[in-house]
C-alpha cells in the first residue's frame, strides 16, 4: 500500500532530519518565495503540514540538510561520459540513493562530505546533434524575433517551437547549496510535472544519515577540479567537432639534443611509455595516472596518440598551468632522471645510438640488456645496426610488498617473492631465469656475474613497479578484464575466444599457471536449438512454481563464468527427503558444470572451501547442507557469511589472521548452490543474495515412477559429455553478452519488485536463463515482456522480511513457562502480548497478570505500546544463538514508528532503558 505524502514528510526529517519544503502540486516550484528560511525540520509539524495538504510535493533543502546530489538529465550522454572516463556506470549508480523522475534521467543522492574541498553547483550541456554548431538554432531565434517585431505571434510561436529541437540541452548538473545560494531537490512521492508520475526510489535509502553515501572518488575530483574536467566533459560529445590539438612546445635544444629527443618519440609508443611507468588505462583514449587516488581518468590521448595532457594536479607533469602537452620522452625524462634533461638527452641518444658506446660480445648482444633500466653503460641498449632486436626479458617486475619482492618468470610462470636479503643470492635468481642470462646480462669487469648489480636493478624495478597486492592474483576460471572476456585454464588463456599464453597477456593482473581444468572451451557452442533441449529438462521437473526451472537453468549457465560477473546469485534448493534433490544434483547439474564446479557435502568447511578455491573463480556446489545441531548451524553460518561476501563486486576484502601475525586477504568470485532439507538463512541479507527453489514430493503411482525413468534416460541421452561441454562453450563466448543482459534484466525486474537489490539477484538468473533461447542482447521493452508473467512472489516475500521483523518475531514466537491459577502454563510471548493489550482473553489471567510475566522477560505493555528493555538477561537468553543476540535495541529501533522511552522503564524489580514499539506493527 502506498504511503501517503505526510508519512514520507515525517520519515525525511525524522530519519534523516532533513530541512523539507513544501513545492506547489505537480510543479518543481516553492509554494513560498522565501523557501530557505520556512523549512519542516520537525517531524510533527510536517506530517500535519502535508496531512493538511496532501497535494503538496516534497521537497529537499540541500544546504541545512547537508546533502548534495547528481542530477543526471540525459542518461543516453551521460552513458557516453561515463564510457568515455572508464566509469562503470551500472555498478557505481547501484551503490547510490537514486531518484527517478523524468523518464530519460535520475538524480543520484549524497551527503556532503566532512572535506567537501570546492564544490559548487555546475552544469555541463551539450548543443543538438542535429546542430552541433547551434547556427541554425541561432538563426531561428533571429526569425522567431523578426516575426515578434512583425507582430506575426502564431509564426513566432512556430519557429520558437520547431527550434526547441536544435537547441543545447543540460547532460548533468552538480547540485549543492554553496556560494551563499540556496538550493533544493524534489522529493519522492512527489508527482513530476512533466510525466505525471511519481518520482520514485529506485536504489532505496540507507536507514540512517549516517549511512547516506558521500559522492565517490572519481565525482569528488571533477567537483573540486571542475575547470579542468568541464571541457573534457563538453568534448565527450561525440557529434561536437574537435579541437585541433595544440603545437607542442619542445623544450630549446642544441640541434644533437633536439635530434634525439624527435628520434626518441618516434621510436616510442606513448601508449607503452604510459603503462611502463605505472599509467592505467582506462576508457578508449584515457589513463589514471598512478599519483592519484581518485582512480578518474585524467590523462586525455591527441588523436594522434603522441602526446597528451595529464590533468591530475599530483602527477609531476600535470599540464593544467603550463599548457604543455605531453610527449613519450617528458615521461622517460621525469621518471628516468627526474626531469633532468640533459641527462635524459644523452641517455636517449645512447639507446638509439646516436652516440658512440662501446661495442658488446656477439654473447651478450642475444639477451635482453636488463630487467628495467640499464644501470652502466656495459647494460646500455644497442641500436640496431649492432644487432638483430632482443628478445623480452624472461620475467616481470610486479612491485615489493615490505621486505618482499615479486616477479614473473617466464618459465614457471608463477609469482614468485625474493626476501630483500636474498637478492644476490644465484639460487633466488636463477629460479627468475638461466644462469647464461645472467651471465651475458649482468658481466663483471673482469670476469664472473655482477650479482650485486643485478639485484639492484631487480629492486629498483619493483620499486617502480608499486606496491604489489595478492589481488592482482588470478587463477583459474572465467574473468572480466577492461573489456575482455578472459578464460583463465590453467596452463593457457582464452581471451576474446582466442587462445592466449600467459606471459604474453598484458593486463594489470596476474594470471598465475596451474594445474589444467577443463572446461569446454575448445568445443563448438550450441546452437539455440540445442540450448532449448536442455533448458527444456529444468521444466519438466517437478517444481512447486514454474519460475524455478528458469532460475536453475540460469544459474546452471552462469557458474561456469562466475567470476566475469558483476553480480554472482546464489540458489538454495531444497526438498522434502527422498524427493529427487539429490538426483539433479548428480545427473543435471554436475554434468553441466563439469569439472569446473567444486562439489562438497556434510562437515566442510568455509576455512576448507576458501583454502581450496585460493584465487580461482569457480562454482560452489554443496550438498547436504543441512543445520540440525548448534555445532552445524554454526559452521554453516560462516559458509553462508562466505557466500554473502561473494555475491558483488566490491573492493571489501575478506580478512584472516594467521600464525605468523600477518594478515591474509581473500575476495571471493565464487556463485553458491546449496541442497538441503532446511534452509538456514536467518537474516535479510542473505535472503536477498540466496533465490530458494522447492522440489515437490513426487507421487509414489507405477505411472509417475514410469515417467520419471522416461525423464532419466532423456536425461542422460541429452546431457552428454560433449552436449555439456557445449553449453559451457556458449556461455564463455557470450559473457559480454551476458553482462550487459543481466543489467537490463535486473533493471526490468527491479520495476516489477521495487528493490535494485532483487533486480540484480533475480535479473543475472534470467539472464543465464535467456542465454539459452539467444545470443544476442535484449532490450528493456523484450527483457520487461520476458518477465512479464513470473511470479517473483518468493523474491518479493524474502526482500520484504527485514532484520528488525525476524527480531521481533522471534521473541513474539518464544514460548514461556509460568505458573498461573491454573497451574504451569505454557504460552508464547505474543499470546501474552495480547491478553497484555486485551485484544484477546487468556483464561485465568487478567491484563496486569499478564503484564507482570512479560516484565520478567524484559517487556511490557502499556496502552498500543509494546516496551522492550535494551538490555535484560532473560530477553538474551530468548535471543542467544541469532544474529540479534547481543543488539537487539539498535534492530528494534529499526521499526517504524519505534522510538526510544524517554526515561528508564521498571521491569521486575530492574530498570532498564527500553524502546517502544506500536502493537499495531505486529498485529
Amino acid at each position: 500500500m502506498t504511503k501517503p505524502t505526510n508519512w514520507y514528510a515525517a520519515r525525511y526529517a525524522e530519519r534523516y532530519g532533513f530541512a523539507v519544503i513544501p513545492i506547489k502540486p505537480k510543479s518543481k516550484l516553492p509554494v513560498e518565495n522565501d523557501w530557505g528560511n520556512r523549512t519542516f525540520t520537525d517531524p510533527t509539524a510536517a506530517d500535519k503540514h502535508w496531512q493538511d495538504n496532501p497535494d503538496l510535493n516534497i521537497g529537499l533543502a540541500l544546504g541545512p540538510s547537508q546533502m548534495c546530489s547528481l542530477d543526471i538529465d540525459c542518461m543516453t550522454s551521460f552513458r557516453l561520459i561515463a564510457e568515455e572516463f572508464g566509469i562503470d556506470l551500472d555498478a557505481e549508480l547501484s551503490k547510490v540513493p537514486t531518484i527517478q523522475g523524468a523518464d530519460k534521467g535520475m538524480r543520484c543522492m549524497f551527503r556532503v562530505p566532512s572535506q567537501p574541498g570546492v564544490m559548487d553547483y555546475h552544469k555541463v550541456s551539450w548543443p543538438s546533434e542535429g546542430d552541433p554548431s547551434g547556427d541554425i538554432h541561432k538563426q531561428m531565434m533571429r526569425d522567431a524575433a523578426k516575426a515578434k517585431a512583425d507582430g506575426n505571434t502564431e509564426r513566432e510561436a512556430q519557429i520558437r517551437d520547431t527550434a526547441k529541437q536544435f537547441s543545447a540541452y543540460t547532460v548533468l548538473e552538480l547540485r549543492v547549496s554553496n556560494e551563499g545560494k540556496q538550493r533544493y531537490d524534489v522529493l519522492p512521492p512527489s508527482v513530476h510535472p512533466d510525466t505525471l508520475k511519481p518520482y520514485r526510489w529506485i536504489v532505496q535509502p540507507p536507514k540512517a544519515l549516517k549511512d547516506w553515501p558521500e559522492p565517490p572518488a572519481w565525482l569528488m575530483a571533477i567537483w573540486n577540479a571542475w575547470d579542468s574536467f568541464k571541457p573534457q566533459l563538453v568534448d565527450a560529445c561525440p557529434w561536437l567537432p574537435k579541437a585541433a590539438p595544440p603545437i607542442p612546445r619542445e623544450p630549446k635544444q642544441p640541434t644533437q639534443q633536439g635530434s634525439a629527443i624527435t628520434a626518441f618519440n618516434d621510436a616510442n609508443d606513448l601508449r607503452m611509455v604510459l603503462e611502463q611507468y605505472g599509467y592505467t588505462r582506462k576508457g578508449k583514449s584515457r589513463y589514471v595516472s598512478p599519483h592519484t587516488t581518485t582512480n578518474l581518468p585524467g590523462v586525455v590521448l591527441f588523436p594522434g596518440e603522441d602526446r597528451c595532457f595529464i590533468h591530475h594536479a599530483s602527477d609531476p607533469l600535470c599540464s593544467d598551468d603550463s599548457g604543455k602537452p605531453v610527449n613519450p620522452f617528458d615521461l622517460f625524462c621525469e621518471y628516468e632522471y627526474s626531469g633532468d634533461t640533459s641527462k635524459a638527452v644523452k641517455a636517449a641518444a645512447e639507446l638509439l645510438g646516436l652516440t658512440h658506446v662501446r661495442q658488446r660480445s656477439d654473447e651478450a648482444k642475444t639477451v635482453n640488456p636488463g630487467p628495467e633500466r640499464a644501470t652502466s653503460p656495459e647494460r646500455a641498449a644497442r641500436p640496431e645496426s649492432e644487432t638483430a632486436p632482443t628478445p623480452a626479458r624472461p620475467f616481470r617486475c610486479l612491485g615489493y610488498q615490505g621486505n618482499s619482492y615479486f616477479y614473473l618468470p617466464r618459465g614457471t610462470e608463477q609469482v614468485s617473492e625474493i626476501k630483500r636479503a636474498s637478492h644476490t643470492s644465484p639460487a633466488e635468481l636463477m629460479g627468475l631465469a638461466p644462469l647464461e642470462w645472467w651471465e651475458m646480462a649482468y658481466v663483471k669487469c673482469k670476469q664472473g656475474t655482477d650479482w650485486q648489480g643485478a639485484a639492484n636493478d631487480l629492486m629498483r624495478g619493483c620499486e617502480k613497479a608499486g606496491i604489489y597486492s595478492q589481488d592482482r592474483e588470478r587463477g583459474r576460471g572465467a574473468w572480466y578484464d577492461k573489456g575482455r572476456a578472459v578464460l583463465h585454464l590453467g596452463d593457457r588463456l582464452l581471451i576474446d575466444g582466442k587462445h592466449s599464453a600467459i606471459a604474453d597477456h598484458d593486463s594489470g593482473f596476474i594470471y598465475t599457471k596451474q594445474a589444467p581444468l577443463e572446461h569446454g572451451a575448445d568445443s563448438v557452442p550450441a546452437t539455440d536449438a540445442a540450448a532449448i533441449d536442455i533448458v527444456e529438462l529444468f521444466e519438466q521437473l517437478n517444481w512447486v512454481k514454474p519460475v524455478h526451472a528458469q532460475l536453475l537453468a540460469g544459474w546452471c549457465l552462469l557458474a561456469p563464468i562466475c567470476g566475469a560477473l558483476s553480480w554472482r546469485p546464489h540458489i538454495w534448493i531444497t526438498a522434502q527427503r527422498g524427493a529427487g534433490k539429490s538426483w539433479v544434483q548428480d545427473h543435471i547439474i554436475q554434468p553441466l558444470l563439469g569439472p569446473s564446479a567444486m562439489m562438497v557435502q556434510g562437515s566442510t568447511t568455509e576455512a576448507g572451501i576458501r583454502q581450496k578455491l585460493k584465487s580461482d573463480s569457480r562454482p560452489i556446489v554443496f550438498d547436504e547442507a543441512e543445520s540440525e545441531d548448534h555445532r552445524s548451524q554454526n559452521r554453516m553460518q560462516t559458509v553462508i557469511e562466505l557466500a554473502r561476501q561473494s555475491s558483488s563486486d566490491s573492493t571489501a576484502e575478506i580478512i584472516k589472521g594467521t600464525v605468523n601475525g600477518n594478515g591474509m586477504a581473500f575476495r571471493m568470485r565464487s556463485m553458491f548452490l546449496m541442497g538441503s532439507v532446511n534452509v538456514s538463512l536467518s537474516q535479510a541479507a542473505d535472503e536477498s543474495r540466496f533465490s530458494v527453489l522447492t522440489l515437490a514430493s513426487p507421487e509414489k503411482t507405477i505411472e509417475d515412477k514410469e515417467r520419471f525413468d522416461s525423464f532419466s534416460k532423456r536425461v542422460d541421452n541429452t546431457l552428454t559429455q560433449d552436449a555439456c561441454a557445449a553449453i559451457r562453450a556458449r556461455a564463455y563466448l557470450m559473457m559480454p553478452v551476458i553482462r550487459i543482459n543481466a543489467k537490463t534484466f535486473a533493471r526490468a525486474i527491479a520495476e516489477v519488485l521495487g528493490s535494485q537489490r532483487l533486480g540484480d539477484q533475480v535479473g543475472t538468473l534470467i539472464a543465464g536463463a535467456c542465454a539459452y533461447h539467444r545470443d544476442d542482447e535484449i532490450s528493456l521493452e523484450d527483457a520487461r515482456k520476458w518477465v512479464a508473467d513470473m511470479d517473483f512472489s518468493d523474491a518479493k516475500e524474502a526482500e520484504q522480511v527485514s532484520d528488525e521483523e525476524s527480531c521481533l518475531q522471534r521473541i513474539l514466537q518464544s514460548q514461556v513457562r509460568f505458573d498461573s491459577e491454573r497451574g504451569s502454563l505454557l504460552r508464547s510471548i505474543g499470546e501474552i502480548i495480547d491478553c497484555a493489550s486485551g485484544k484477546s482473553a487468556m483464561s485465568g489471567l487478567t491484563q496486569s497478570e499478564c503484564n507482570e510475566v512479560l516484565k520478567r522477560y524484559g517487556l511490557v505493555v502499556e496502552g498500543n505500546v509494546l516496551i522492550v528493555a535494551n538490555k535484560h538477561a532473560e530477553l538474551e537468553k530468548l535471543l542467544v544463538g541469532t544474529p540479534w543476540g547481543a543488539g537487539w535495541r539498535r534492530i528494534l529501533g529499526r521499526i517504524e514508528g519505534a522510538e526510544t522511552a524517554r526515561l528508564p522503564v521498571r521491569f521486575a524489580g530492574t530498570r532498564s532503558r527500553a524502546t517502544r514499539i506500536p502493537i499495531s506493527f505486529f498485529n
